[in-house]
């Protein structure tokens, strides 16, 4: 076939051609499926078999300085599409080992895989526009499309790249033993390493000569000079370049060590040509790269850095790693689900971190190279340097977790069991501290240096910052606090107080707090629903917090197109959740006050009137179909149970479910009989109390899965609601009372289904916190449900357990508004130097 911009090679649409070559050319093109621009490259042969094996096996890396192979067809690669430009030099000497320690992370990756590049040269590499190093055509030699008049592109190619007696990859950059035909390892990706080096730190070619016969003459018999690099990197160097790779450098992972921070920096190159990076992130990168030194430069001055971030809807989700040189946070960007970002501190550029699509709530490994994160209903960790995330345990609240040298993780919950311990390579959890009376929940754990006692953050009763320990054998209280706090390594608590980042000196090993609390920075974002201050701290000392408000939240009546129709009262800085607007559609019900001791109040227009009274928390208020009672849930005696009231205030509640297991109503039936609720205990399962007094609950839906946030129809016909069944959340129905079938109303996350008053329409929030919309059409025992519709997207908390919209039967929905998203930077704090 003749490619030309508009024809099509199998689903990809070409667009332009970007270069040719010997084998074949390469072309920009357009994946319609997933709206993106690929990489095209053809070849004039037909693939063999065992290629195409090791093209698979090239595609399964997954590393952020490795350009990604997206698929095989029958003679062309389609490849992520790198905009920038390729490496060049003389570059000056810092620049040039920040780029080699990207080149290095991703031959690391690949040849912990077994999979060598064999054609590493500066051709191959390019820096995105964001600085980001791209190693191109990873073990792909025999797809490189040499420029016949460039003599550093040749030669090249064979069908069989790893067989002794054939001469691969390109003249300048061969190993002497891939030069003579030899079987190659990884050894010869070291050589080319240390030749890019070379080239990028002097603007000359190691082994530069008019012929091809020449360059492999120099290759095999020559001795680089080495006397016109910097000292500092000679060694490194001299390692790379030995001719017998019995003596060369083993792994590529070493690099680093060989540098030599004693000798002076020798005076730089004529600087022909530097990469765009912006020079205040450049200057940023510097200043945070002291933080590495904390301990060994106490005489550094005390500095404060800002870091730019991408706008998040959850300021409090980053991480630092615990040796302070990277940290992590979550983007969700116009409308999109949350993903993790990791960034160097040492370099301007951050990268996606692949398959945390919906996560939140990062916490680093002790050797800073995985990253944990809830996301879907579950925890989970992903190695940096690629590979697919694994599943640890499941858990429906993002109330943080930590990960100690001994492999093990301690996560937050919401229910009976408090903070859990579970093996980093997953397992059955188990409890750590026990709710007392009053608790909500206990949350953020976070290991002290000893990796046996952690504090943690109690909620409901006596709130505060507590400290535990691993066997379960002490639980106690160390002060009260608006968050959960963190220990820096000099002996301080930190935590958030008012919006204020407060510090107070902390003896770790006796478990004792002294002397006056001290103020380092204000405002400091803190999130009022999870209790969880913006900040994070390494063990090497760096500090680091996000400013701003936060935690202010509102109700709102908007119109189906998602103009805003009024408010009810006042934006709350504690917490509003969980709103249900009674049948006459005058009133709204709600959890009102702080996480942990909130109370049910009712909204009437602008004035809200207080309905319980209870130093726990009451929440998740249902009005009955007739609008005389309200019930609720209410951990006043421990465990969560259930209780019914009078609407109009006047009376005692009354228990409606008393058991051992915690509980959330979710939907009254509209004939009365029914309550609908979350049994927290059973994986999730869905419950049905009927309301005639004697009977007791039984199942409605009983699964392995985590199934939540049922609703009954208006018709009382149907029940939707969200299970994680498909390893995310997605919106079902089934017939009431049933038995019947199932159907999946959304595909891409649904939380928080709610019916229109006919029951002939649904709405859930999809991604982005959008509010989707699918029609739904009864035939007999059946529905069919439409494609859904996005009606409007506005900053609707997004909570997986509790609804923060409703339905009124008018159509106007009434929605709890969470704080703005913010792009307010991330502030580190480098050498701190506490009063003594």
């Amino acid at each position: 076939m003749t490619l030309a911009p508009g024809v099509k090679l199998g689903p990809y649409e070409i667009v332009s051609r970007l270069g040719a070559g010997g084998m074949g050319e390469v072309w920009r093109a357009r994946d319609p499926r997933l709206n993106r621009d690929v990489a095209i490259k053809t070849s004039r042969e037909q693939f063999n078999e065992r290629f195409e094996r090791e093209a698979r096996a090239v595609a399964a890396l997954n590393h952020p300085n490795i350009c990604h192979l997206y698929d095989v067809g029958p003679n062309y690669l389609v490849m992520e599409l790198v905009e920038g430009d390729t490496l060049r030099g003389p570059l000056p000497l810092n620049e040039v080992l920040k780029i080699a320690e990207q080149i290095a992370q991703a031959l690391e990756a690949a040849h912990e895989k077994g999979i060598i590049h064999r054609d590493l040269k500066p051709g191959n590499i390019k820096i995105t526009p964001d600085g980001v190093v791209k190693v191109l055509d990873f073990g792909l030699a025999r797809m490189s499309l040499p420029d016949a008049n460039e003599i550093s592109n040749s030669p090249t190619v064979t069908s069989l790249p790893t067989q002794a007696g054939t001469i691969l990859g390109t003249a300048l950059y061969m190993a002497p033993e891939q030069a003579r035909g030899k079987v190659v390892d990884k050894r010869a990706d070291i050589w080319a390493f240390g030749l890019i080096l070379y080239e990028i730190l002097t603007g000359k070619k190691v082994f530069a000569a008019e012929t091809v016969t020449d360059i492999l003459a120099g290759v095999l018999t020559r001795e680089p000079d080495l006397s016109i690099v910097p000292g500092q990197v000679r060694r490194l160097l001299a390692r790379c370049l030995e001719k017998d790779r019995n003596k060369r450098l083993r792994d590529i992972g070493d690099w680093a060590i060989l540098i030599d921070d004693s000798t002076p920096a020798a005076a730089p190159v004529e600087l022909k040509r530097r990469f765009a990076l912006a020079a205040v992130a450049a200057l940023l990168g510097v200043l945070a790269a002291t933080a590495w030194f904390l301990a060994s430069r106490p005489t550094l001055p005390e500095m404060r850095v800002d870091i730019a971030t991408a706008t998040t809807s959850d300021p409090a989700s980053f991480a630092l790693s615990p040796d302070g040189r990277k940290i992590a946070y979550a983007v969700s960007d116009d409308g999109t689900p949350s993903k993790l970002w990791v960034r160097s501190l040492d370099f301007a550029a951050a990268q996606p971190v692949a398959g945390t699509e919906g996560a939140g709530a990062p916490f680093w490994s002790p050797d800073n190279r995985s990253l944990g994160f809830w996301a879907d209903g579950k925890i989970k960790r992903v190695d940096l340097g690629g590979g697919t995330p694994q599943v640890i345990a499941d858990s429906a609240f993002r109330y943080g977790a930590d990960w100690n040298a001994a492999g093990v993780i301690l996560f937050g919950s919401d229910n009976s069991s408090g903070i859990s311990r579970v093996a980093v390579s997953g397992g059955q959890p188990v409890a750590v501290t026990k709710l007392v009376k009053g608790n909500a929940s206990h949350r953020w754990p976070r290991f002290l240096p000893d990796g046996k006692h952690f504090l943690y953050y109690a909620l409901g009763g006596e709130s505060g910052i507590y400290l535990g320990s691993v066997d379960g054998s002490e639980s106690r209280r160390l002060t009260a606090a608006d968050t959960a706090g963190e220990y820096v390594a000099s002996g301080w608590l930190l935590w958030v107080q008012q919006s204020a980042l407060i510090a107070r000196r902390f003896d770790a090993a006796k478990g004792l707090l002294s002397g006056d609390p001290i103020t380092l920075a204000q405002p400091v974002f803190a999130s009022a629903g999870t209790v969880v201050g913006a900040f994070s701290v390494s063990r090497s000392g760096l500090i680091g917090w996000r400013g701003g408000q936060g935690g202010k939240r509102r109700l709102g009546w908007f119109s189906r197109s998602g103009q805003r129709e009024g408010t009810l009262g006042e934006a709350d800085d504690s917490m509003f959740s969980s709103p249900e607007v009674s049948p006459d559609g005058r009133r709204v019900a709600l959890t009102r006050g702080p996480v942990g001791t909130g109370d049910i109040w009712v909204a009437d227009g602008s004035r809200f009137t207080r309905f319980t009274f209870n130093p726990a928390e009451d929440r998740g208020a249902l009005w009955s179909p007739d609008g005389k009672r309200i019930l609720f849930a209410s951990n006043r005696n421990g465990v969560t149970d259930l209780y019914v009231k009078l609407a109009d205030g006047s009376g005692s509640e009354q228990p409606a479910l008393v058991s051992a297991e915690s509980k959330r109503p979710n939907s009254w039936s509209p004939d009365g009989r029914f309550v609908l609720y979350h049994n927290d205990q059973n994986s999730g399962d869905l419950m049905l109390l009927p309301m005639a007094s004697g009977q007791k609950p039984y199942p409605f839906l009983s699964t392995r899965f985590n199934e939540q946030q049922g609703t009954f129809s208006p018709d009382g016909k149907w029940i939707a609601y969200q299970s994680n069944e498909t390893g995310r959340d997605e919106v079902y129905v089934r017939p009431f009372p049933g038995p019947g079938g199932v159907w999946q109303i959304s595909s891409d996350v649904g939380l928080s289904p709610r019916w229109r008053a006919d029951s002939k329409e649904l709405y859930y929030l999809g991604p982005g916190s959008k509010l989707m919309a699918v029609g739904i059409t009864v035939a007999g025992a059946a529905i069919t449900p439409s494609q859904p519709v996005p009606l409007f997207a506005i900053n609707i908390v997004n909570a997986p357990i509790r609804p923060q919209y409703d339905v009124a039967r008018n159509g106007r929905f009434v929605v709890v508004e969470g704080a703005d998203a913010t792009a307010a930077p991330i502030t580190l704090l480098m050498n701190w130097k506490p009063p003594k």
